[in-house]
């Protein structure tokens, strides 16, 4: 059999663990990032600041089965995302053959209902910050291009080394008890399985939604999870922090992830909360 090629663009902390489970199953592995030594081993350098035509030109064309997206903003700007999910991704876009699969991995941002009500895929999407702008149009061009392609929208990734939760509550600037705000989050270690089982699946001949929202099995306001945390790490709840802004309070339904067959690792905030502040005792 013919070995299977994997590209993944971006190929930080996910590509990173996307990467040693496919070099694992004997797969082709090419990472495409900014800086090229950071690339874990067995991973085949590209190197190219995707901002830049004339760096991702020099790359030539861009072969691979399976193509996964895991694009991270120049900095929380206007023109830094959009240098990246709207130039950066034209670039990239151009350079590439056609896949089997194009995966983009977008974000909850896209949404903006306020109200604390239930979405899904179908939801309405009119973003009102820069970001979630971009990264709507960055999921247009993808699906302008007419390939096999599936955009999955996480919602906050937490794990190993993403803190910065468990940092305001530490530091007592928890977000104060109104307005009530609800979060939608997932783990690092499920969106990697996830989307190594939507590969899986296509390899298999299985054909994927065109979208798919990545979040746990319990949305739950940033109040009872910051309280919750506070208990935990046995340390006083203060809630002298901010409102939070950047989004819309919503609950994200994750029942067509749940419908194609995966099993989350960490189903709720408690079970993922508690194995990174393991993990961090540890360290």
């Amino acid at each position: 059999m013919a070995t299977k090629s994997l590209l993944i663009v971006g190929c930080g902390d996910i590509g990173a663990g996307l990467a040693g489970h496919f070099l694992g199953e004997g797969w082709r592995v090419m990472g495409l990032r900014r800086h090229a030594e950071n690339l874990p081993a067995g991973v085949e350098p590209l190197q190219a600041d995707i901002s830049s035509a004339e760096s991702v030109v020099k790359l030539g064309k861009l072969r691979a089965d399976y193509v996964v997206m895991t694009l991270t903003p120049q900095n929380y700007r206007p023109e830094g995302y959009e240098a990246i999910f709207e130039q950066g991704l034209d670039h990239i876009l151009n350079a590439l053959e056609p896949p089997k699969l194009l995966l983009f991995v977008s974000s909850t941002g896209v949404y903006d209902q306020h109200d604390h009500s239930w979405i899904n895929e179908d939801s309405p999407t009119l973003p009102n910050r820069f970001s979630g702008k971009s990264l709507l149009a960055a999921e247009q061009r993808i699906a302008q291009t007419g390939w096999p392609s599936s955009i999955i929208r996480f919602g906050g990734i937490y794990g190993p080394g993403r803190l910065q939760m468990i940092n305001k509550v530490l530091e007592g600037e928890c977000a104060p008890p109104e307005p009530l705000h609800y979060t939608n989050r997932i783990h690092r270690d499920d969106c990697v399985g996830f989307i190594v089982h939507l590969l899986a699946l296509a390899n298999a001949g299985h054909r994927l939604e065109s979208c798919y929202l990545g979040v746990d099995d319990e949305p739950a306001s940033i109040q009872d999870v910051q309280r919750w945390l506070a208990e935990l790490l046995r340390v006083t709840y203060r809630a002298d922090g901010e409102v939070v802004k950047r989004t819309g309070s919503k609950r994200c339904s994750n029942r067509r992830l749940r419908d194609s067959g995966y099993e989350l690792k960490y189903p709720t905030y408690r079970e993922g909360f508690l194995s990174v502040i393991s993990d961090r005792r540890e360290h």
